[in-house]
């Protein structure tokens, strides 16, 4: 499509410019203001020189629309590219978070270990002074 328009558009710029080149020698009137009240103004001037005038004025417009919404266009890809930065950053976050949670976790199921352990210690004492408790009470 951007190969389209190029080709559009030399075609048309070499156009005029064959216009223009083409009528150099010519010259013609033109009407600035007229009507019923109005005072008729009006400019003898090089049809080559009115063409390049109007080619000149074109491109300036048609520069000034094509950076009005290039401007905008990039304006949304900061926003955009703010938006991605804030989501990865929060995902980041996220992910880290997340981390610091499954470490937590493995913390606490090492100690809930070490309790378990440290019970069944207990337990295992508790039975060798119950069973010598035992022995005390039959000799006795």
């Amino acid at each position: 499509m951007r190969k389209l328009f190029l080709a559009l558009s030399i075609i048309i710029l070499m156009t005029v410019l064959y216009l223009a080149a083409i009528n150099f020698n010519n010259i013609a009137d033109i009407n600035i203001l007229s009507g019923a009240n109005l005072a008729q103004i009006s400019i003898s001037a090089n049809i080559a020189i009115y063409t390049i005038c109007i080619l000149i004025a074109g491109l300036l417009v048609g520069a000034g629309i094509v950076y009005m919404f290039l401007d905008a266009t990039n304006e949304r890809v900061k926003i955009y590219q703010r938006e991605l930065e804030k989501t990865s950053i929060s995902g980041t976050n996220s992910a880290s978070k997340v981390e610091v949670l499954e470490a937590k976790i493995k913390t606490l199921e090492k100690a809930f270990n070490t309790v378990i352990d440290e019970r069944t210690k207990l337990e295992m004492q508790i039975k060798d002074l119950n069973t010598t408790l035992d022995k005390l009470n039959k000799e006795n």
